[in-house]
């Protein structure tokens, strides 16, 4: 049995089959399909529901909080309508997830409304003009972070509120990321994303504070760095001389590329610290349980 991963990867393969039975010339075929798949789903949805309702009416209703913490156990429940928490309520807490990464001080994203086509609505307030990869950035990091709070919301819409091209900065002095507009996602970008797709990268324990890795993922080459405690991704290209970042000197914020020497902020997007026009081409990440997660843009 091959492993599932999470409700909205099945979703997307569940989709795949139904459109290759819409193919077929033999309707016959298709509606018999559709009635077995209803029907399978149907008897797990109904024993699912007995379940849940035992752990409710029992002293263990605690463990169905747990048990829909799992990202394929909530999943299952979203489908049948049967997770403790609503979508909204797991929403705001997705959103509080991902604050820290788009500087909560003085950036921050905002629930507007989901409407009855699961369509999510938020409001992004700050600006970062001078912080490279644009709207891609925001938008895969705010996506990922809902797709696997909420896999039924179908679509995220984000407004990109301009304040003052500012030198605004969240915690740390990190520059806040740049701002998202209401364009549609690209038809084919990976699932769930914008443009990009997220990988895994590997686990937070292997960068201690202080230190640099670096690994090709998702066709990319990639460098992380543990800044305090703070991880940051990047393209492991300098672009001042095109070499790999790996070997650079890192002290802990300013990344030292060993050719040519440019030395680079890594808390401050990346930018030079000389004040120069290059700087490094960041990369959208977050962190769940340990696991680092990186999104390289398609």
């Amino acid at each position: 049995m091959g492993s599932v991963t999470s409700a909205a990867d099945v979703g997307h393969r569940v989709e795949e089959i139904l459109a290759e039975f819409d193919a077929m010339d033999d309707t016959s075929v298709r509606h018999k399909t559709e009635e077995l798949l209803r029907t399978v789903v149907e008897f797990y949805g109904a024993g699912l529901e007995r379940i849940v309702r035992a752990l409710r009416d029992s002293t263990r209703s605690a463990l169905l909080d747990e048990l829909a913490e799992d990202p394929v156990v909530g999943g299952m429940l979203v489908v049948h309508d049967l997770h403790p928490h609503s979508t909204e309520q797991r929403v705001h807490a997705a959103l509080d997830r991902v604050r820290p990464y788009l500087g909560s001080h003085s950036g921050d994203v905002s629930f507007v409304a989901i409407d009855d086509d699961g369509v999510l609505r938020l409001r992004l307030g700050g600006s970062c003009n001078g912080c490279p990869s644009s709207t891609v950035t925001v938008k895969l990091a705010i996506e990922q972070a809902i797709e696997q709070a909420a896999p039924e919301v179908t679509r995220v819409d984000v407004e990109g509120v301009v304040t003052e091209p500012a030198r605004a900065t969240g915690p740390g002095g990190r520059m806040l990321l740049p701002l998202v507009t209401d364009a549609p996602a690209r038809q084919d970008a990976a699932p769930g994303t914008a443009g990009g797709l997220w990988v895994q990268w590997g686990t937070a324990a292997e960068i201690p504070p202080g230190r640099l890795s670096s690994a090709r993922v998702g066709g990319a080459d990639t460098v992380v760095c543990n800044a305090d405690g703070t991880l940051y991704a990047y393209r492991n290209r300098c672009p001042a001389c095109s070499a790999s970042l790996a070997e650079g000197d890192f002290d802990g914020r300013v990344l030292r590329c060993q050719p040519c020497g440019t030395r680079y902020d890594v808390v401050l997007a990346g930018r030079a610290c000389d004040g120069g026009p290059t700087h490094l081409d960041p990369l959208p990440l977050l962190t769940d349980d340990g696991t680092i997660r990186v999104a390289v843009p398609t």
